[in-house]
């Protein structure tokens, strides 16, 4: 990633807690990247060593060529390289905490209205919904596209200047600590927790620690803030006790009764979902009960901050998503493609969704792994095949190391195992697929990110 931001050398070493090693306090800076490939004007390079990656291998190489003027470092062997080429390094304890430092150090430079979003489901779709309900008002800076992590947070922190008056900040995780940090960083007038669920489990453990992990988002709120919470999700007790040891405001939002906001009704159709809020009808082109719950979130953001919402309703009416979610392709059948990401609750919500808009169409569900379950992938891929059986779907299409576990829910629910089919190969599934789709038929296809299950989308609808 990069981002147009200048900034002194002497200043950076001063804000990541660095100490530079050859080269000067400054050195005129012009763009930040952490992407050997992305680079700018007057560039300062941050490294950063993932699983599989290690930024510093490029030091030396973007040196030599002169492409940077500046690079942070927590390894050494470089000063050589720089001092050759007439180039600052500046050593720190850890160039992703440097980038978060940044982020951060620009974020306090500014006062915009912040809403702060994590949640098991829900994040990107809710962050964008909510972006489009400020700007209605405001000038909103948001992640782009799922950019939710220690690198796309304090990135997007960077683009915020003096014109902004609102943002909308995506925080995502997989382990303790990390919305804690994010949150640290962005410090939210508002958190928004859209669900809790069965994710990243295998580092994790239990949905509980889910609760936990989310709710680290008030450790960056001040007292009296509000969390804003799907009153509907599971474990929604400890995201309360923890909001309220904060010292903040807990408000809900479902389809309940209890919520705080609440639609007085609501529908979903093929073309997307309406409810209806203090008397006015809202509408936006998004498929499926999950969305629902983050038009919700959006509406009560607007009302929360005083923005028209009869506005609010005029712009919700043109919403565009981002592709791969809940996305509805008519080629006489229907394909749902929902291949961005999966998870148990969004996997269930896709599944009675279909069943709720099409409940006339022969429905079929085309899955593949849910990962980052450790040890309990099995009994929710079991359960996932339980619902498919128990809402009727006539057949179940299966790819991944996972699926026998789908087959085994589903056999165990009363689906007859001739109607279960596992494939080894995404294409020969397609094409088998294809061969049989008829103008009655809706097709569901879902799997988490890795497993590419829009390759089979692809193949169908062309």
């Amino acid at each position: 990633m990069k981002v147009s931001f200048e900034i002194t050398s002497g200043e950076v070493a001063a804000i990541t807690n660095g100490k530079i090693l050859s080269g000067s306090t400054d050195v005129n800076i012009k763009t930040i990247t952490s992407d050997s490939r992305e680079l700018g004007e007057d560039n300062l390079f941050i490294p950063i060593k993932g699983e599989n990656f290690d930024g510093h291998d490029f030091i030396a190489p973007l040196f030599d060529e002169k492409k940077i003027l500046c690079s942070l470092t927590m390894a050494d062997g470089f000063e050589e390289s720089a001092e050759k080429n007439g180039a600052t390094l500046i050593r720190c304890d850890d160039t992703l905490c440097a980038l978060g430092r940044l982020g951060r150090f620009n974020r306090m430079k500014y006062s915009p209205f912040i809403v702060g979003v994590t949640g098991t489901n829900g994040k990107t779709t809710t962050k964008e919904l909510i972006a489009e309900v400020l700007s209605v008002k405001y000038k909103t800076l948001k992640n782009k596209k799922n950019y939710n992590n220690e690198i796309g947070v304090p990135f997007t922190l960077l683009e915020m200047d003096k014109s902004h008056e609102a943002a909308v900040i995506e925080m995502g995780m997989n382990h303790r600590g990390e919305i804690e940090r994010l949150s640290k960083m962005v410090m939210p007038e508002i958190g928004v927790i859209t669900s809790i669920g069965a994710g990243h489990l295998e580092f994790l453990g239990t949905v509980e620690n889910v609760a936990r992990a989310k709710s680290e988002i008030v450790s960056g709120m001040k007292k009296d803030s509000l969390l804003l919470v799907n009153g509907d999700t599971e474990c929604l007790n400890i995201v309360h006790e923890l909001a309220v040891s904060a010292e903040l405001k807990v408000l809900t939002y479902g389809l309940n009764q209890r919520c705080n906001f609440k639609p007085e009704s609501y529908k979903m159709t093929q073309a997307g979902v309406s409810l209806v809020y203090s008397g006015i009808d809202f509408s936006v082109p998004l498929y499926g009960k999950h969305n629902l719950y983050n038009l919700l979130a959006a509406i009560a953001i607007a009302d929360l901050v005083g923005i028209s919402l009869s506005e609010v309703k005029e712009r919700l009416a043109s919403f565009e998503n981002v592709a791969g979610r809940s996305e509805i392709i008519d080629r006489g059948f229907i394909v749902i493609n929902d291949t961005y990401n999966s998870n148990p609750l969004s996997s269930l919500y896709a599944l009675e969704s279909l069943c709720e808009v099409f409940p006339s169409r022969r429905k079929i569900a085309v899955l593949a792994d849910m990962k980052e379950l450790g040890e309990l992938a099995p009994l929710y891929h079991i359960k996932v095949g339980e619902f498919v059986a128990a809402r009727n779907f006539k057949e179940l299409l299966l790819f991944g190391d996972m699926a026998q576990y789908y087959q085994k829910g589903a056999l165990s629910a009363g689906m007859k195992a001739d109607k279960i089919m596992i494939f080894d190969d995404k294409m020969a599934l397609a094409l088998y697929l294809r061969e049989k789709l008829t103008e009655r038929d809706v097709v569901l296809v879902k799997g988490s990110r890795s497993m590419k299950m829009e390759d089979v989308v692809q193949r169908l609808i062309s």
